[in-house]
């Protein structure tokens, strides 16, 4: 009884953990990254904005850059993931620059409304450092691309659409990305969402859905939906992604945090505005910005 009692909390655990807003678990990859050419480097006063820095071996020319925002939910996880070991020899040996970059979390983010412009304002401030430094870095300003999973894909989208592409992003690569925060449209996409109230200040999902039209104006600026509903089509980067299949119809999603509904859903508002939003990896990203 006692070893049965013990997987089935396991189990319990385990789903309670992705359902709140963590990213699918990965293999553990003991294997460390490659030294950076700079290492925490701030790009403000909080302890968790800071950002790693590899770049190519001198060039020419300015190289383009891979800008990594890490995933976790906005409430954890680290610049130094380990998905990064094969991913920076990659654009190294391709002439191009990754910069993995880190931000506050919601538990930061106190007086702050709603909790997650914090995370997401701590990505802008970390574009805008990082144009302020292309110069020194021997970086190409015009070819910068994102990539993130999850929260991280959430907020890559975000940045790239923001302002109409205010940066100028290239392209970017998402893995299993929130492409809505909007609780009206996701539990229309997916019935069973359940994610994303605590990045508003909301303790439960349907406290949040009660609630919308008093967020809608924050929804509209942080949705990536919303965003890309509003953008120029001729401003917007390239964008790929990768990640499970949407659930067939009628059927509920076994992880709605992480559904390819998500993706699906961006795609066919993607196709209706003329944007670029197809099946993709992280070479694909590389070969968007080099071409």
């Amino acid at each position: 009884m006692i070893p049965r009692f013990a997987f089935l909390l396991f189990a319990i655990v385990a789903l309670f953990t992705v359902g709140a807003g963590a990213a699918p678990a990965k293999k553990k990859d003991a294997r460390p990254l490659p030294v950076a050419t700079f290492d925490s480097v701030p790009y403000g006063l909080h302890l968790r904005q800071v950002m790693d820095v590899w770049l190519p071996e001198k060039c020419d020319s300015p190289s383009p850059a891979i800008v990594f925002i890490h995933g976790g939910g906005f409430t954890n996880g680290d610049r130094k993931d380990s998905r990064l070991a094969d991913r920076i020899p990659k654009c190294l040996a391709n002439g191009v620059a990754l910069i993995a970059v880190e931000y506050r979390f919601l538990k930061d983010a106190k007086d702050v409304k709603p909790p997650v412009k914090a995370c997401l304002d701590d990505v802008l401030a970390a574009l805008r450092f990082i144009r302020t430094k292309a110069k020194e870095w021997n970086i190409d300003a015009s070819k910068i691309g994102l990539t993130g999973s999850s929260a991280g894909g959430c907020a890559s989208l975000f940045a790239s659409l923001t302002e109409d592409n205010i940066f100028g992003i290239k392209a970017v690569y998402v893995q299993y990305p929130q492409t809505s925060l909007d609780p009206k449209e996701m539990r229309e996409w997916i019935p069973n969402s359940k994610y994303g109230a605590n990045l508003f200040g909301y303790s439960d999902f349907q406290t949040w859905l009660d609630n919308r039209d008093q967020v809608l104006p924050w929804i509209e600026k942080f949705s990536a939906a919303a965003l890309l509903r509003r953008c120029t089509p001729s401003k917007a980067p390239v964008f790929f992604y990768s990640g499970p299949k949407a659930p067939p119809p009628g059927q509920l999603a076994k992880d709605p945090t992480h559904s390819g509904t998500f993706n699906d859903k961006f795609r066919e508002i993607a196709e209706n505005k003329g944007v670029s939003y197809k099946s993709g990896n992280h070479d694909s990203l590389i070969k968007a910005l080099i071409k």
